[in-house]
Parts: C-alpha cells; sequence; structure tokens
C-alpha cells in the first residue's frame, strides 16, 4: 500500500484520516509497525463497540492490541454513523464484527459502499443464507449483508468489498427474486 501511494505523490505525513471497517487483523495491518504509526499525521477512527471487542474485552485480540494501543488518543472513537468528511459518511451494520462499519462515498447524487467484510464473496449476494465463519454474529451479519443488497438492487449504487476479486466494484441487479453482482 505505502508503494501505491507513493506511485501517487502521497507520503504516509499526507494522510490526514484513516478509517477502520473492522478490526479483524487482515484490516488494521498498516495501523502501526513496530509500535509507530504509519501515517504519523492521521486520526485513525473505529467505531467503539469493535475497540471493546478486539483491544479492551474480556477476549481481545493480541494482534490487535498490538496494532492499535501505540496509536493512543490518535485513535479516535465512534457510536453512530456520522460524516467523516464531506461525501464521506460510516454508517454501522454490526454483524460481522460488533463495530462494522460501511463507508458511503457519495458526490453528485452518486453513491458507492465500501462494505469491508460485510460480505466476503460476490456469492452471497446471491446465495442469500451463506455465511462465513469469521462473522462474529452469523445472523445479524446475514440481515445486514442482505439489506444491502436489497437496497442496492434498487439504486445504481456501486459496491466493493474488501476481498472480492482484484477489487472490482459492480452492482447488484435483481430479477425475478434473485440477485447477482455484475462488476463494472
Amino acid at each position: 500500500m505505502l508503494s501505491s501511494l507513493a506511485a501517487q505523490g502521497i507520503a504516509p505525513a499526507d494522510v490526514t484520516d484513516v478509517v477502520f471497517t473492522h478490526l479483524h487483523d487482515d484490516h488494521t495491518g498498516w495501523a502501526t509497525r513496530d509500535g509507530v504509526a504509519v501515517f504519523p499525521e492521521a486520526t485513525y477512527r473505529v467505531h467503539q463497540a469493535d475497540r471493546e471487542h478486539f483491544v479492551t474485552g474480556e477476549k481481545a485480540s493480541p494482534s490487535a492490541v498490538e496494532k492499535l494501543t501505540p496509536l493512543g488518543n490518535r485513535l479516535e472513537l465512534f457510536d453512530a454513523d456520522f460524516t467523516v468528511a464531506p461525501g464521506l459518511d460510516a454508517r454501522h451494520v454490526p454483524g460481522h464484527t460488533p463495530g462494522s462499519t460501511v463507508y458511503v462515498i457519495s458526490s453528485g447524487g452518486r453513491r458507492a459502499l465500501l462494505l469491508g467484510d460485510v460480505v466476503h464473496s460476490v456469492v452471497q449476494f446471491s446465495e442469500r443464507d451463506w455465511e462465513v465463519v469469521w462473522d462474529v454474529d452469523p445472523v445479524a451479519a446475514s440481515a445486514v449483508r442482505n439489506r444491502i443488497a436489497d437496497e442496492a438492487a434498487e439504486t445504481d449504487d456501486l459496491l466493493v468489498g474488501a476481498h472480492f476479486p482484484d477489487m472490482r466494484f459492480g452492482r447488484i441487479i435483481a430479477a425475478d427474486g434473485n440477485r447477482r453482482f455484475v462488476a463494472v
């Protein structure tokens, strides 16, 4: 990621905001390195429920504690939907984890949803009951996933999940009670 940013002329010190969709290990890797924030000027944001679950709770993840504790007061917690910046909104969608968050990018009446791990595979859009073993609350995760997919099928919203092939954006197409993801 750092080399990709550098190729765009962005240094770590240029990054002012980092948002987490949730705190599973594969989504916190660039928070710190060797106990130091990778983005030294950034405010890091995460839903309070995930911090409580992964960092301070009785079943805290040692990796999350190691990666996030060095951030100190630069880790900003939220407990409700809010606007991060104009055109970027955080939407709490618990299920995959207690603090799972979808980020909605909007401009000119168009929207794109950054789903994190709310959906792991595009197949989950067409197979309503498919679950993944990493969902902390499988019932809530399934309800959130299906609600988002049904809403997206009624709009022109773009969607992308962190584990989609090539991280391709796409749309939900629905017909005859079936849904499918079509990459754009």
